[in-house]
């Protein structure tokens, strides 16, 4: 499960995000279907992250993780 402050790399299955997926990104929020504001999708389900810079939200299928903060 993504955390605060791990670093992940967006994955180029959708096209839309395509300019953004060879970066690293750091994630900086976290929404989950407990807790979560606008934006998001309760019928899509999983979490939704928002990474420093990045200006969409990936939910947990689109973004792999590839650094754990420590």
């Amino acid at each position: 499960m993504v955390k605060i402050g791990d670093k992940i790399r967006i994955l180029n299955e959708n096209g839309q995000y395509s300019r953004w997926a060879h970066k690293t990104w750091t994630v900086e929020h976290i929404e989950t279907p407990e807790k979560h504001n606008l934006g998001y999708d309760v019928g899509v389900g999983g979490n939704l992250i928002s990474c420093k810079g990045l200006p969409v939200s990936l939910y947990d299928w689109e973004f792999e993780i590839i650094r754990r903060k420590k």
